[in-house]
């Protein structure tokens, strides 16, 4: 494919991110709320940093949240003088992140062709890629510089020779990103873990030099709210530390996003769980009795919001299935196909994938947290052949993909244009 055709393809994509602003497109259900929520703060900062400032602490529903988007937006909203302008801007500011995706699975897969480039544009697909860059919220930011920190560290560690500045720039974005949304700051210690096996003892301790400094202002914002604030019983209220019931809820929601691409390898698959019968059977009795511990021992505990959860989720509560049931066999499915990419290197992988789940200990678990990030996590950081062998489908991988992707795009246009609950 031509580099013309590429920036034709590329700005078709674009302008449809901007009919879905013309139109006010919501296809996520909860984007316009959250505008209407948000946009308040980020009109204070526009006027006035300390008034800016006061007014965002003085809601617990932000309190907890890095006040550094509502910041720059409000900046940029005083430059321009327009709001409408700024949102015109931050739409192509978003669309560089099929872009840095784009990039990255260039340099990991060691490829540029048409399918690689076309694969890329599937971002443009996400409702909650689009409703976040029409709607002026901070997740397509984060990710963004989460995406820039991914393709830097594949960058750092092309050979066993790392390169000292690719691998600042990758602690360098994931500081940016946790800035926005701080979710992302345990994968710092997989980069890190990563880096001390590879740079000498002065050039490892350089780079956590520069970590820190980077991560002051951070750290004093904490301890400002910290010991001004009743911090605890704010943190208490949003979110909830239950891995287990959020363990599953992440779980079933990657299998939305992993059923298409397992498609694409059924015959490598099915070779798999012909080959490792006994293996799996590991997976079915701890979820089994993960299961039954929760529903009989500590059943109190078990508390599925209804709002949020993913597709399964809804499936559950629409069709009145026992979601600990239909969450336990949904995540069960996810952990076989999880396992049938990441066996060539299970212990790197399921690392990042303990990682994934404990960077997101909230009562409510959105779809929205790992949509576009499920394409940047796994094409970006899991290490699989089997993921390699999925672009040898070339243009049926296109199909299957785009098929898929475009149904879940219009199914939740229509779906929330009803006013239904969110994913």
């Amino acid at each position: 494919m031509e580099i013309k055709q590429k920036i034709i393809f590329y700005g078709l994509c674009i302008f449809s991110i901007y009919v879905g602003f013309y139109f006010n497109e919501n296809s996520s259900g909860g984007a316009n709320f959250d505008y209407n929520f948000l946009i308040p703060f980020t009109l204070n900062f526009s006027k006035n940093f300390e008034q800016g400032l006061n007014y965002f602490l003085s809601n617990t529903g932000t309190l907890v949240h890095s006040p550094i988007f509502y910041i720059l937006i409000g900046y940029l909203i005083k430059i321009t003088k327009s709001l409408y302008f700024t949102k015109l801007l931050y739409i192509l500011v978003c669309c560089s992140l099929p872009l840095i995706f784009y990039k990255i699975l260039k340099l990991k897969y060691k490829k540029d062709n048409q399918i690689i480039f076309l694969f890329s544009l599937v971002i443009f697909l996400s409702p909650y890629f689009r409703t976040s860059a029409i709607w002026l919220l901070s997740d397509n930011l984060s990710l963004i510089f989460f995406g820039l920190s991914i393709y830097y560290f594949n960058k750092s560690s092309r050979s066993n020779d790392i390169n000292f500045k690719d691998s600042f720039l990758c602690l360098f974005f994931l500081i940016l990103c946790c800035y926005i949304r701080y979710y992302y700051c345990l994968f710092s210690l997989y980069y890190l873990f990563f880096f001390v096996r590879k740079f000498r003892q002065k050039e490892f301790f350089l780079l956590i030099f520069f970590l820190f400094i980077l991560s002051v202002p951070a750290f004093f914002y904490f301890y400002y709210i910290f010991f001004n604030f009743d911090f605890i019983s704010i943190v208490t209220n949003v979110s909830r530390l239950n891995i287990y019931n959020n363990g599953l809820v992440i779980l079933s929601i990657l299998l939305f996003y992993l059923f298409p691409f397992c498609l694409l390898q059924k015959k490598s698959f099915f070779q798999y769980l012909k080959n490792n019968k006994n293996f799996l059977s590991i997976f079915f009795v701890l979820i089994f009795s993960f299961y039954l511990i929760t529903q009989f021992v500590f059943e109190n505990s078990v508390d599925f919001s209804t709002k949020g959860g993913g597709v399964f989720m809804k499936i559950a509560n629409l069709s009145n299935i026992d979601p600990l049931l239909f969450l336990s066999v949904t995540s069960f499915l996810s952990l076989i196909i999880l396992d049938f990419f990441f066996k060539e290197k299970r212990l790197q992988n399921y690392s990042l994938l303990i990682i994934l789940i404990f960077s997101f200990p909230l009562f409510i678990i959105y779809q929205k947290y790992f949509d576009p990030l499920f394409f940047l996590f796994f094409f970006g950081l899991i290490k699989s052949r089997e993921i390699e062998k999925i672009f040898l489908n070339g243009n049926f991988f296109l199909f299957i993909v785009g098929f898929y992707f475009s149904f879940f795009f219009l199914f939740s246009l229509i779906y929330y244009s009803k006013g239904l609950y969110l994913l």
